[in-house]
């Protein structure tokens, strides 16, 4: 009992060392970084000369820039959707016409868009990515939690994860599409060509081509199709009415001939679900849900390229830390030459 008691202080004196050594850690840490601000704020007050020659000269340069080299911008974004597109197809094609518009003679990208040259002349890039509705994103968070309560082994859960992060990326018909021009009026004009351009496209084309006779020939069968139910409602009706005027007891079934019962109620309900169909496909034919624009461009008045004021104060930051770099490297350099 007696040679435990001296253990025991010795482990309550080691405790009190470690909280110790860890307090005086945190306070030479928090020492050094208020040395560290103190050195900052003290350099520039002791190199004014320095910092006034490279920060004014780095907001010099800035000025000259923004106003002689620098060329403002204009951006617009459409949203593009068809059942046709694919991320692949997409970005193939922006890629096409960034290496045309990156050309000195922009007469290539002109011929492809079926242009003026120079509304070519006035374009600097272009740039594509998937556009995702918030209900498919709901959606696809549903399905993946769905698919998470599915599996208990996270292996799966990982394999799964990667499966729909595949399925987000390809399986995308909808595309925000951007164009950055040097002159904003030329915008609109643009989003003629490049939706001609993109549905002209020989793969795409031949799918709406396609698609559009189907739709005719659905179109033409479901309107010949309410015409013939038309002419046997009105016989039906024609037959219940002589029936009426006999003063005749009739059932739910109408006898059209020794061999046939036709139920009317039936006829009447097949004939609003043929017309339900024909409705979907008049707007199908009209609205062009294969290829549409969402949301077109839009024409902006004011530049998306950094305004002069912008460049200026980051061309004052960049001089700030130069300036810092500098008073640093001849300070290393003095250093070098004591040990010398």
């Amino acid at each position: 009992m007696e040679q435990q008691k001296p253990a025991s202080s010795s482990d309550e004196i080691d405790l009190g060392q470690l909280f110790s050594k860890i307090g005086d850690f945190f306070g030479d840490l928090w020492m050094g970084f208020m040395r560290f601000l103190a050195l900052l704020r003290r350099v520039p007050f002791e190199n004014k000369l320095a910092f006034t020659l490279v920060i004014s000269s780095s907001v010099i340069i800035g000025i000259l820039y923004s106003n002689l080299v620098k060329k403002n911008y204009y951006e617009s974004t459409m949203i593009l959707s068809s059942n046709y597109l694919n991320k692949r197809l997409v970005d193939n094609t922006m890629e096409k016409l960034n290496l045309l518009a990156s050309e000195q003679n922009k007469n290539g990208l002109a011929k492809v868009l079926n242009i003026a040259d120079t509304l070519a002349d006035n374009i600097l890039e272009f740039s594509a990515k998937p556009f995702v509705a918030e209900s498919d994103l709901i959606e696809l968070e549903v399905l993946k939690e769905q698919l998470k309560n599915a599996q208990a082994n996270a292996k799966n859960e990982k394999v799964i994860d990667q499966v729909l992060n595949r399925i987000e990326i390809e399986n995308r018909h909808a595309f925000e599409i951007t164009v950055r021009t040097l002159n904003p009026t030329v915008i609109e004009n643009l989003q003629i060509a490049l939706v001609n351009f993109l549905r002209n496209n020989e793969y795409i084309k031949s799918r709406i081509d396609i698609a559009k006779i189907n739709l005719r020939e659905k179109q033409n069968k479901l309107t010949r199709d309410l015409q013939r139910l038309d002419s046997l409602k009105f016989i039906i009706y024609d037959n219940y009415r002589n029936m009426a005027s006999q003063s005749r007891q009739g059932s739910n079934n109408v006898i059209l001939s020794d061999k046939a019962v036709t139920d009317p109620v039936e006829i009447y309900k097949q004939d609003l679900d043929l017309y339900n169909q024909l409705q979907y496909v008049n707007s199908e034919l009209y609205l062009h849900k294969d290829f549409e624009v969402v949301d077109s461009f839009t024409e902006f008045s004011e530049p998306s390229s950094a305004s002069t004021r912008k460049v200026i104060i980051i061309s004052c930051l960049i001089g700030v830390l130069l300036s810092y770099f500098l008073v640093a490297l001849v300070s290393f350099n003095k250093y070098l030459a004591s040990l010398s």
